[in-house]
């Protein structure tokens, strides 16, 4: 009994000294993910800070819809009193005319873009 008492505690150390290089253990081609923007969203530039859910994109105040996320450069939820002024964004809109999600662009993202206009 006690023998097997001892391998289960080995075992356990073991599993945690695992667990433990995963989370440290530097992950490649982590930052270098390409993002996919929907196909079917629009590109503008942010306005001046509104309040909730009210967005300034362009020259438009459009709205944010229950649920509408917005994701940073870094591919992070941000809440929408941190989307900064001036920022380039890709916007999808849903079925009302609302926005579902913004995405601030990276310079990849920009220059992938402008290829395309």
């Amino acid at each position: 009994m006690r023998k097997i008492l001892l391998s289960l505690n080995l075992l356990a150390c073991v599993a945690v000294a695992v667990a433990a290089c995963a989370v440290i253990w530097p992950q490649p081609g982590v930052a270098q993910q390409i993002r996919f923007l929907p196909p079917s969203g629009k590109r503008g530039v942010t306005g001046n800070s509104l309040t909730l859910p009210q967005v300034a994109i362009g020259r438009e105040t459009l709205v944010l819809s229950p649920g509408g996320v917005i994701f940073d450069d870094n591919n992070r939820t941000i809440l929408h009193g941190s989307l900064p002024v001036g920022a380039d964004v890709w916007y999808q809109l849903n079925d009302g005319g609302q926005i579902q999600r913004i995405y601030i662009l990276r310079p990849d993202e920009r220059a992938r873009l402008d290829g395309k206009q």
